[in-house]
């Protein structure tokens, strides 16, 4: 009996694999296969460089060089696929691991994905189950430019339910990642919580978040952040950007955001986040000595005694990110300044106040134009309302802002305004 049993337990997993070997097709017709899948599922051509497939002594399946036919084309160098044997010859999709291992992202690209046509009627889309993700070297180009590489590993329940995912920069230091863990259930079963953590510039923010999904599929998130302590400059570096000031934020963020996937979700992220830095640092700009100066000099730095204000994110698939900066104020001494400002695409608009001691109060000021080309507009005394009018709005502003919206995952801002 007991020989008849192991006879069985080594005949039944050959036959199964001998069966799927012959049904299995070719390396090649299986990546022509794959490609017009892909096609058919993104709206673009996708050329699959190689792959290979293996069934023992884990069934396995590798994809290289894959590239969509695009002018700035999505690029993924490996892609490992381990799925289980018997669920796949049972005509279910459920893989034991996924790795990606190097790519390209370009946001702009992904605009011209479209969604995939309905299927023939009795040709439905197997649902897929999968229980870990892993990804390295995974370059996301934003939408104004910049690549920054990311890594991440994510774990996953029935139904593809997130129990657990930790991401972040690899080979920075001090550190910059963020941690999700699934939390006790929600009363509603279709909302589910999750614990948050960042480590970022020498800071931390915690708190949580709910993701609901509607009757329809729709996917909503809603949450709360407390940044505390992120160095600003640090912060930017961290994502390959230069920052105009220095200093630790410390802050409250609300986050919000709707779509039908978790893709989605984060290219329409929406962020608000009222923050203080208290001291912060002028770090290229002389502010004092561009007073004393009517503007001509400026080289230095300006400590600034406080820092606050308002500052609001908005990803939009298509258009990256626009700032809204709303109660901003600024004081340094005897100056104090006060405004708000949008920023989106490279283009500034942007009113303040200054008032400088000395005689002059409420010094309107308003600036607008493409960053790089400002245009300055004020009543009187124009050398300083340029030079405090370009530093205040748009540098502290656009520092504080980049730094709150990298933090939670959204498009970098377009660099800030030469200093004049």
């Amino acid at each position: 009996m007991r020989k008849t049993l192991l006879a069985l337990a080594v005949a039944v997993p050959a036959a199964a694999a001998l069966a799927a070997w012959w049904w299995l097709p070719s390396e090649q017709e299986l990546a022509a296969r794959l490609a017009s899948e892909a096609e058919a599922a993104l709206g673009v051509g996708v050329r699959i460089g190689a792959l290979d497939w293996r069934l023992l002594p884990r069934p396995a399946l590798e994809l290289r060089d894959i590239a969509t036919e695009q002018q700035r084309p999505l690029t993924l160098r490996r892609v490992l696929l381990q799925p289980r044997l018997l669920p796949l010859l049972a005509g279910r999709v459920e893989l034991h691991s996924l790795e990606l291992d190097g790519g390209t992202v370009v946001q702009r690209s992904l605009r011209e994905f479209r969604r995939a046509a309905p299927r023939e009627k009795g040709r439905a889309t197997p649902a897929v189950e999968l229980d870990r993700l892993a990804f390295r070297d995974l370059t996301w180009v934003s939408h104004s430019g910049v690549a920054v590489a990311y890594a991440g590993e994510a774990d996953f329940d029935a139904g593809l339910k997130l129990r657990q995912a930790r991401f972040w920069r690899p080979g920075l230091e001090p550190e910059a990642e963020l941690r999700i863990a699934r939390l006790a259930p929600a009363p509603d079963a279709a909302t589910q919580r999750f614990g948050l953590r960042v480590k970022l510039a020498g800071g931390s923010a915690e708190g949580e978040a709910t993701l609901h999904t509607a009757a329809d599929g729709q996917l909503r998130l809603q949450g709360e952040l407390a940044p505390r302590g992120v160095e600003v400059q640090q912060a930017l570096a961290a994502f390959n950007r230069s920052s105009p000031v220095g200093g630790r934020a410390d802050g409250q963020t609300r986050l919000s955001a709707t779509g039908e996937n978790p893709l989605a979700l984060a290219q329409g992220l929406h962020t608000a986040t009222r923050f203080t830095v208290r001291p912060a640092t002028l770090l290229r700009f002389d502010l004092q000595r561009a007073v004393d100066t009517l503007g001509r000099e400026h080289q230095g730095q300006t400590r600034l005694d406080l820092l606050e204000g308002l500052v609001e994110t908005q990803n939009t698939p298509g258009q990256g990110m626009e700032i809204r900066f709303t109660d901003i104020r600024a004081q340094a001494g005897a100056l104090t300044a006060s405004g708000s400002a949008r920023l989106q695409r490279r283009q500034l608009q942007a009113k303040a106040a200054v008032d400088v001691v000395d005689g002059v109060v409420g010094l309107p000021v308003t600036v607008q134009g493409p960053l790089g080309d400002l245009q300055v507009q004020v009543s009187k005394a124009p050398a300083i309302g340029a030079a405090a009018g370009t530093v205040v709005l748009p540098g502290i502003g656009t520092a504080i802002g980049a730094a709150i919206g990298r933090m939670l995952g959204g498009d970098e801002p377009p660099e800030p305004a030469p200093r004049r």
